[in-house]
């Protein structure tokens, strides 16, 4: 399974969504039409694979750029023939893949809308409907959360495990 997030311009298509209903109607009426902006796509997966490659090493998932976008978006962006680009994510959290294609769609001025859950992100940051901004916020954060150092960790022996070696250790800690 995958995760789709639609990505348009709307300086081709305009006007501006004012609402997360007009985003919906627009995304819908653009993706009936065909239309080849591969130059500002192409940009577009460019920015996308800069941002994963610019991460600290420790941070990127094994597999490399199409194993986190789930394909390479630079191949993707410029086979589209639709006013819309539909981007497939892969269906695990996909907090981060969102963030970094809404910065890099702002920096060209497109429009990013989740069908999914009905989030329109517009190039000024603004996000519809405006109610969604701490739902978003939210998972920023908890996506760049630093884990507590001090935080005990299991030693990662299955509970039952754990759970025996406890008891054993309570029966012959009596016996010395």
């Amino acid at each position: 399974m995958s995760y789709e997030i639609c990505i348009w311009d709307p300086a081709r298509h305009a006007p501006m969504p004012a609402t997360d209903k007009e985003a919906a109607a627009t995304m819908e009426r653009l993706s009936q039409l065909s239309d080849t902006w591969n130059s500002t796509l192409s940009e577009f997966g460019s920015l996308l694979v800069e941002r994963y490659e610019g991460e600290p090493s420790n941070k990127r998932p094994a597999g490399g750029v199409k194993a986190f976008y789930g394909s390479d978006p630079r191949k993707g962006s410029t086979e589209c023939k639709s006013a819309v680009y539909r981007m497939s994510l892969p269906d695990d959290d996909s907090t981060r893949q969102i963030s970094y294609a809404v910065t890099a769609a702002a920096t060209l001025g497109l429009i990013v809308y989740d069908d999914e859950i009905g989030i329109c992100f517009l190039p000024d940051g603004k996000i519809l409907p405006e109610d969604s901004r701490e739902m978003w916020e939210f998972s920023l954060s908890e996506m760049n959360a630093v884990p507590d150092p001090n935080e005990k960790k299991g030693d990662g022996r299955p509970f039952w495990a754990r759970i025996l070696s406890d008891l054993f250790d309570a029966m012959t800690s009596g016996r010395r």
